[in-house]
């Protein structure tokens, strides 16, 4: 979304979309529907065909995708911006290994991996690019409580909340349920777990295992939410419960700190360097001590202040036109290099 809001001067944008966009979207891009189905066989062919042939018919200079699958047997100028989770595609189907081994291809044929400066580089990557940090206008703006309730008034949300949004594949949801298991005894009622972005199919699974891990009524889920009603849920939420890995774009994180949610989380390279002191985080893969650390969050509300503060000053620095200026002159810098 950020990339779409970007207005770059003599640059045309050009939207493909695997499906009818939402109502919601409203851009100035020219969009393109190509249906596929949405399955791995789907996914490795829109990729690896449908893309670079629309990309063909229609004279784009460039490719930009923002997940690492790239095609691999294909001229087309690709850059990848990564703004998804990462999946573990070991012990899929062909088509998820199949798709899993010709990105990994064409990611070794990439002309650009685009960058958030603050962030340590990835290794052994091939040319990188480094932008500015950026989110969504909305998330830096300073909106009454009061204001926020009136928009979500609709959602039915509960008095209080700790926030998830994240992927909705089981092992992310019973890593997120193991962590949460050690908070909802004693703060679920009073907190309860609210998860976005999942989906039908993934608001069925993880009600699944909320009844496994006996968690009743301190987990709940919304559907899938217009992005402009994100900023609203994040800044009335308690804290960010974020079990996983950020993706270096877009993520869950980055719209914590500019909305001064408290981030509970563990701890990476990374991590380490998008929050710096903003957010409390502990030993990777630690499932009691994360609850411990949202815990502190929850209750001790000298930390919480901190750490909404922290969060909303690293934030302050991000801005789209920085982002979009950046952006424009590493599309120019590429396309200079394959003219001459």
């Amino acid at each position: 979304m950020a990339i779409l809001s970007c207005h770059l001067d003599g640059i045309q944008t050009l939207l493909a979309l695997p499906a009818a966009p939402p109502d919601w979207l409203a851009i100035e891009a020219h969009t393109h529907v190509l249906p596929v189905a949405n399955s791995p066989r789907g996914r490795l062919a829109w990729e690896q065909r449908t893309l670079p042939g629309l990309r063909q018919r229609l004279g784009a200079a460039l490719l930009h995708l923002t997940s690492p699958n790239p095609p691999m047997f294909s001229s087309a100028l690709s850059v990848v911006s990564p703004g998804a989770f990462a999946t573990n595609f070991q012990g899929g189907d062909f088509a998820s290994r199949l798709r899993q081994a010709v990105s990994q291809g064409g990611m070794a044929h990439l002309r650009g991996l685009l960058w958030p400066d603050d962030l340590p580089p990835p290794p052994e990557t091939g040319p990188l690019y480094r932008l500015p940090p950026v989110v969504p206008p909305k998330f830096l703006l300073a909106g009454s409580p009061e204001e926020d309730i009136r928009q979500t008034g609709a959602l039915d949300l509960p008095e209080t909340y700790v926030l998830y949004h994240g992927p909705s594949d089981e092992k992310s949801l019973r890593r997120l349920l193991d962590a949460w298991s050690w908070v909802a005894d004693s703060l679920g009622q009073a907190y309860p777990l609210l998860a976005l972005g999942l989906g039908q199919t993934g608001r069925e699974r993880l009600a699944s295992l909320a009844a496994e891990f006996s968690l009743g009524e301190t987990v709940r889920s919304l559907p899938i939410l217009p992005p402009g009603s994100l900023a609203a849920i994040y800044r009335l939420s308690a804290a960010l419960f974020h079990p996983l890995m950020d993706p270096p774009w877009g993520g869950p994180v980055r719209l914590a700190l500019a909305s001064g949610t408290p981030v509970a989380s563990f701890e990476s390279e990374l991590m380490n360097a998008l929050v710096g002191p903003t957010a409390y985080l502990v030993p990777h893969g630690d499932a009691r001590l994360l609850g411990a650390a949202l815990i502190t969050i929850l209750v001790d509300e000298g930390v919480a202040q901190k750490l909404a503060q922290a969060g909303r000053q690293r934030a302050a620095t991000w801005s789209l036109p920085a982002f979009a200026a950046g952006l424009a002159q590493v599309y120019q810098d590429l396309l200079t290099k394959v003219k001459y």
